[in-house]
C-alpha cells in the first residue's frame, strides 16, 4: 500500500496531475510533499555551491497558521536530516548571515491549494528556483489550512446551486461580452468549496476588463482557454472585497475566467461582468505593430525608449534582411515579458528573465525576409515602467583561438597562475578548455568565469583534482549566466574544466582565481 501512494504522489509531481486524497491521511500527503520538495532544493543548493540557507516566511490569502507552521517545520527538518548536503541550515537567530532563503505562498485555486516555493539568493534577491506543490481540496485539507473548515470555526450553512450550475473548466457558462462599463450583470451564487467558470471569446482586439460586484470576497483568475496558462488572477482589485481584472485580449481566442471565494467558507450572491474597451488610439497591436530596424551588432543596435502601463503590452514588427542568430531584448529595471511570433501570429519563443536581471531576451534563428514580431508585457497586469527594446545580429560569432590552444584535454592544460586574470575565447560551441593551476597557501578561494563584454556569456566550470577527480562544478553561480565556485582548497595541483553552454559564443571570457577575502 506504502509503494502504492508513493508511486501515485510521484505521478503527480512529475506530471502534474490531480487527485484525491480520499482515504488517504492528509499529513501523509504533506509529508510526502515535503520530502520530493526539500530533495529538490537540496540538489538546487549542492549544484549552487550554497554555504548556508534559511527557511523563510510563507504567505497565504488568508491565515493559515497550522499549516505555515507545519510546512516550515518540516522542510527545515528535512534539509536538516538529509544526506550528502553541503550546506548549513540557518536558525531565525542567524538568519542575516545566511547567502540563500526558501520562501513562497500558498494559493487557493480552481479545487486546489498550491504551495509556491522559490530559492533566493540574498545578495541580489534573484530566484535561482521555483518548485511547486498542489493538494486538492477536500474536507480533511481544509482542516489543515483553516481549522475547522472555515475561518471563524463555524460552518457556513449551504444554499441551493444558481440556475447555471454545474459548471465546470469542460463546460462553462459562455458569457457575452459588454462593450463599456454598463454590461449587463450575471447573478451567481457561490456555495462552499464552489467555483464557477465563464468562457469568454472576444470578437476583436482589445483591452478586456472583467469583475465581480456584490458584498462577498471573491478571488478570480483568467486563463487561456486552450493552452490552460494562466495569464492573470486578483483578489480585492476591485470595489471592496471584488476582484478585477484588466487584459489585452487577442480576438477569436478562447479565454475561461475562473470566479471562487476568498477562503473556503466564503459563500453568497455576486454579480459577474465582463467588457471589452477597443485599443486606444495610437497604441500598438499586431496590425499596428512599432516597426523596428534590426542592428548588425550588439553596439550598434538602437535601444528604442518605451513607457510601459499597467495591462498593456507593446508590439514591434521586424524585418531580417538576412538569416542568421537573431537577439531580442529588453534593458532597464522593469520586469518584462516577450513573446516572438511569425507572420501568422503563431508563438515561436517566450521568455522571461532571460536578459540582465529582470529583463527578458529571445535568441532565434530567423529568416531573411520573413516577418516576425515581439510582444513585450510586463510581468504581470500590475507591473509598469520604463523599458529598452533592441534586436540585432551579433556579426562574426566564429572567434579565433587564444593564445593559450590547444588545451582542449588535461595533458595539454594551460597554466594559470593564482591571483591573475586571464582572457580565453570559446573558437566554437563544443570547444573545452583545461587549465592546471597550484595552490601553495591553503584557504578559501573564489573561481569565476564570465564574460568580457556582459555577463549573458553561459559558461560552466568543473575542478578536479590532481587525479582528476571531480570535487565542484558550478553552472550560474556568478552574476546571471557566469560561473563561481568559492570553497576550501588544501595545497595541491588542480584543474579546472571550462566550457559553453550557448550555441554561438560571442564574446572572451574572463578566468579569475583569486583567495577570498
Amino acid at each position: 500500500m506504502k509503494k502504492l501512494f508513493v508511486f501515485a504522489f510521484l505521478l503527480f509531481f512529475i506530471f502534474g496531475v490531480s487527485f484525491s486524497q480520499d482515504a488517504v491521511n492528509p499529513v501523509l500527503v504533506f509529508d510526502e510533499a515535503v520530502n520530493i520538495l526539500a530533495g529538490e532544493i537540496n540538489s538546487a543548493l549542492n549544484a549552487k555551491g550554497a554555504d548556508s540557507v534559511f527557511i523563510g516566511q510563507f504567505t497565504f490569502q488568508s491565515s493559515a497558521p497550522v499549516f505555515i507552521s507545519y510546512w516550515i517545520n518540516q522542510l527545515t527538518d528535512e534539509l536538516v536530516n538529509i544526506q550528502g548536503r553541503r550546506y548549513r541550515v540557518s536558525s531565525a537567530a542567524s538568519a542575516q548571515d545566511a547567502a540563500w532563503t526558501v520562501a513562497g505562498e500558498i494559493v487557493q485555486i480552481a479545487g486546489i491549494f498550491r504551495v509556491y516555493t522559490r530559492l533566493i539568493r540574498v545578495s541580489d534577491r534573484s530566484i535561482e528556483g521555483s518548485f511547486t506543490s498542489s493538494f486538492s481540496r477536500d474536507a480533511r485539507i481544509n482542516e489543515m489550512f483553516y481549522g475547522g473548515g472555515s475561518l471563524n470555526g463555524s460552518s457556513p450553512a449551504l444554499t441551493g446551486a444558481d440556475p447555471y450550475e454545474r459548471d465546470d473548466w469542460v463546460t462553462p457558462f459562455f458569457y457575452e461580452l459588454g462593450t463599456n462599463p454598463n454590461a449587463a450583470v450575471i447573478n451567481r451564487y457561490l456555495t462552499e468549496d464552489d467555483d464557477d467558470f465563464f468562457l469568454i471569446i472576444p470578437a476583436m482586439d482589445g483591452r478586456l476588463t472583467i469583475e465581480t460586484t456584490g458584498s462577498i470576497d471573491t478571488y478570480m483568475f483568467l486563463y487561456d482557454y486552450e493552452t490552460e496558462e494562466e495569464l492573470a488572477s486578483d483578489d480585492d482589485g476591485g470595489s471592496s472585497a471584488n476582484a478585477r481584472i484588466t487584459y489585452n485580449v487577442r480576438a477569436g481566442v478562447s479565454y475561461l475566467v475562473i470566479v471562487c471565494g476568498f477562503s473556503f467558507s466564503t459563500t453568497g450572491p455576486y454579480g459577474f461582468r465582463a467588457y471589452l474597451a477597443a485599443r486606444e488610439e495610437g497604441s500598438s497591436s499586431f496590425t499596428n505593430p512599432i516597426s523596428y530596424q534590426i542592428g548588425n551588432s550588439e553596439d550598434t543596435a538602437v535601444i528604442l525608449d518605451r513607457a510601459l502601463e499597467q495591462g498593456y503590452e507593446d508590439f514591434f514588427i521586424l524585418r531580417p534582411e538576412i538569416s542568421g542568430r537573431l537577439t531580442i531584448e529588453t534593458t532597464g529595471r522593469t520586469d518584462t515579458y516577450m513573446e516572438l511570433f511569425d507572420s501568422e501570429r503563431t508563438m515561436l519563443e517566450r521568455n522571461d528573465d532571460g536578459g540582465t536581471n529582470t529583463n527578458a531576451r529571445i535568441r532565434y534563428n530567423v529568416a531573411a525576409g520573413s516577418v516576425y514580431y515581439a510582444k513585450v508585457r510586463g510581468y504581470n497586469q500590475n507591473t509598469a515602467g520604463r523599458y529598452g527594446f533592441r534586436a540585432f545580429f551579433p556579426g562574426s560569432l566564429l572567434l579565433p583561438p587564444d593564445q593559450y590552444e590547444p588545451n582542449d584535454e588535461p595533458s595539454l592544460a594551460s597554466v594559470y597562475e593564482i591571483g591573475t586574470e586571464q582572457r580565453h575565447t570559446f573558437h566554437s560551441a563544443d570547444d573545452v578548455d583545461w587549465i592546471i593551476f597550484h595552490i601553495t597557501n591553503p584557504g578559501r578561494y573564489n573561481i569565476s568565469a564570465g564574460g568580457v563584454n556582459s555577463n549573458r556569456l553561459d559558461t560552466y566550470i568543473e575542478l578536479l583534482d590532481a587525479n582528476l577527480s571531480r570535487i565542484a562544478e558550478d553552472d550560474d553561480g556568478g552574476d546571471s549566466l557566469s560561473s563561481l565556485l568559492s570553497l576550501n582548497l588544501t595545497a595541491g595541483a588542480y584543474y579546472l574544466k571550462i566550457w559553453c553552454l550557448d550555441f554561438e559564443p560571442d564574446q572572451e571570457y574572463i578566468l579569475n582565481i583569486s583567495a577570498a577575502r
